[in-house]
């Protein structure tokens, strides 16, 4: 019997990597895909190479009770950057139209798509396991020491939210993503990560013992998903690819190029107060989370992947030094 993946947002960087994984590791799963947009290149793409594309939007609980239809298992997301940079929230934010934070605005409407991905995915009768791309609860694990963290709290809210729904009880597995290694690429000075010189320097209000958890999105995804498919119902793990301290990254990264580097802990010496959007305070309160916390907030019901494997559940995941070779450094060095 051929069991039916149902991938959310199929064109979207988690999306995407977890049909890419299954097409080539797990080819008895039959995969649909949704999109809002099915006739993009990259919704095209999928359909050519043999994925069911199916048409759905995640504020719309119809779209996706038709998406979901026969489905035995989900793997569901959202994206909460895209939601806050979207001019009805920052553009009216900026504007002085809302006041801030910002993040609040987004924490609403993101909410409110998980919970319409759970209401449509506790409509299929036949469901066996929804796989939720989620984060630690700043505000439950700090014990409301932190309360502006909304981009992860609101990962926690829909979680306890699809545990609540009756005919999902047993059926919701956790993905805690870890730092994204993309993003180190795509937006370097936003992690303080820059060059002069020749040098590379990354300032970050993290401190340098603390391995954090990073993920290359676009190869181990799918093999979280996988795993978390084949073990019970509830499972909770982060999602790393390896975990590296700051020193460690900035090692790999100038092996890598060929250059020297440093990695320097900053404090948030007040930048958080030039931000008019507020969203400067919540990445503040995020690393002063995970340095007295850690990244899973020390929930005991979360698991490494090495503890996943002891179990029986095999994760194989590639190495951080990989991504940092096939990825485009070149606006970094000619900054």
């Amino acid at each position: 019997m051929t069991n039916l993946l149902v991938v959310v947002s199929a064109t979207g960087n988690q999306g995407a990597a977890v049909i890419k994984y299954f097409q080539q590791h797990a080819p008895s799963y039959k995969l649909r895909g949704t999109t809002r947009n099915p006739s993009s290149d990259a919704a095209m793409a999928l359909a050519n190479s043999g994925i069911e594309i199916v048409k759905a939007d995640v504020n719309d609980v119809d779209s996706m009770k038709t998406a979901f239809k026969g489905a035995d298992a989900i793997f569901a997301y959202t994206t909460f950057s895209g939601i806050m940079q979207t001019p009805e929230i920052m553009g009216k934010v900026v504007a002085g139209e809302l006041p801030p934070p910002v993040g609040q605005y987004a924490f609403d409407v993101e909410v409110q798509q998980g919970k319409n991905m759970a209401d449509a995915a506790a409509t299929v009768p036949g469901l066996e396991r929804l796989v939720w791309s989620s984060l630690s609860s700043v505000k439950k694990w700090s014990k409301g020491k932190y309360t502006q963290a909304f981009h992860l709290d609101s990962k926690e809210v829909i979680k306890d939210y699809m545990n609540s729904l009756e005919s999902l009880k047993g059926k919701v597995s956790c993905l805690q993503m870890g730092c994204f290694t993309d993003n180190m690429v795509t937006m370097p000075e936003r992690f303080g990560l820059t060059q002069a010189d020749g040098e590379l320097r990354w300032a970050m209000p993290m401190s340098r013992k603390n391995k954090m958890p990073w993920i290359d999105v676009e190869r181990d995804t799918g093999a979280f998903v996988k795993a978390l498919l084949d073990a019970p119902g509830g499972t909770q793990v982060v999602g790393a690819t390896e975990y590296l301290d700051g020193p460690e990254y900035v090692k790999l990264l100038c092996d890598h190029l060929g250059v020297a580097g440093t990695y320097t802990e900053v404090p948030w010496d007040g930048t958080v107060q030039d931000d008019p959007t507020g969203f400067k305070l919540e990445i503040a309160q995020v690393y002063a989370y995970v340095n007295e916390f850690g990244y899973d907030g020390g929930d005991p019901e979360v698991m490494t992947a090495d503890e996943l494997e002891q179990r029986g559940y095999k994760v194989p995941r590639s190495k951080i030094a990989d991504h940092i070779k096939r990825s485009n450094w070149s606006h970094l060095l000619a900054a």
